[in-house]
């Protein structure tokens, strides 16, 4: 699970991990699949943290340590729901109710009711499945053998 971080992230650790990633890796193991771990990092690495390592502070600081980077990956989200995924439910993919807070969708389930127009849907959608295509294992298809 540790070799799945990825390698810019690895590089700037110094190929070393942080002490807490290998706790919150086991704590996480006890509420999640290994596959469904790998697809978490996966997932918010490219979707929020990837360009993270090189966003600047306004004093030219580097804004997140590599170390924080590396446990926001791994660790579990902010929902109190025990089956939600960053905003959607593990077994349904559907929106979780509780949070209402999807992070790794462009198009919500409820896009057929929000205000947005045409090009925006259509725009959504086009990015959504250029997103999917790029991800290493698609939903509903197992994950290939490492």
């Amino acid at each position: 699970m540790l070799q799945a971080l990825p390698q810019p992230l690895l590089q700037a650790l110094g190929h070393r991990t942080p002490r807490s990633v290998p706790d919150l890796v086991r704590e996480e193991l006890g509420r999640r699949t290994a596959d469904q771990l790998l697809e978490r990092v996966e997932r918010r690495w490219n979707v929020r943290w990837s360009h993270a390592l090189h966003e600047k502070d306004e004093d030219g600081r580097r804004r997140w340590a590599p170390e924080e980077i590396a446990e926001a990956l791994v660790g579990p989200g902010r929902c109190t729901e025990p089956q939600c995924e960053d905003g959607y439910l593990i077994s349904t993919d559907t929106p979780c109710r509780h949070c209402m807070n999807p992070t790794h969708r462009f198009v919500p389930a409820t896009a057929d009711r929000t205000a947005a127009s045409d090009h925006a849907r259509a725009s959504a959608a086009r990015i959504r499945r250029a997103l999917l295509e790029g991800r290493s294992a698609k939903p509903g298809r197992p994950r290939p053998p490492r």
